[in-house]
């Protein structure tokens, strides 16, 4: 008995540990935005994004830094994962994170633990000239359409 709880804990924790590993990996491309917005998106996964609604890594740098009352330190470099619905043209944020200068985490928060609810996943509008915009112009392109004709709108 013993030796089965050990190895399911043990197995939880490494579940949970490439989980954790499998959820900082990315491969990032750069987005310069006709606005002169620079940022850069997770493309690991850009050839599962079939359906209207996904999830999406976004990388910031911010000059001059970001400061919050409750983080220590200075912002030097934010990630954040999205959820985003094409039909709906809605999006909401799962996790962020913030960074300082020398890339050490400064401050974490998962918004998805537990999953929000479907009704409240995608609260926020995609505006014109928004992040998010010029993220789906840079997938679809000006008209809307991925490449392979498949179009968000």
């Amino acid at each position: 008995m013993k030796n089965r709880t050990l190895l399911i804990g043990l197995t939880l924790i490494t579940a949970n540990l490439l989980t954790a590993q499998q959820e900082e990996e990315h491969v990032w491309k750069k987005v310069d935005a006709s606005d002169g917005t620079q940022f850069w998106y997770d493309s690991a996964k850009l050839d599962t994004m079939k359906a209207d609604k996904f999830n999406i890594w976004i990388l910031e740098t911010h000059r001059p830094p970001l400061t919050y009352e409750n983080i220590e330190g200075e912002i030097f470099r934010s990630k954040t994962l999205f959820a985003v619905n094409l039909t709906s043209v809605k999006y909401g944020i799962l996790k962020i994170r913030y960074f300082d200068m020398n890339n050490r985490e400064l401050y974490r928060f998962d918004y998805d633990n537990p999953p929000p609810p479907e009704s409240i996943r995608y609260t926020y509008p995609i505006t014109e000239n928004s992040l998010l915009h010029h993220l789906i112009t840079e997938l679809y392109g000006p008209d809307g359409v991925k490449t392979g004709g498949e179009s968000f709108q």
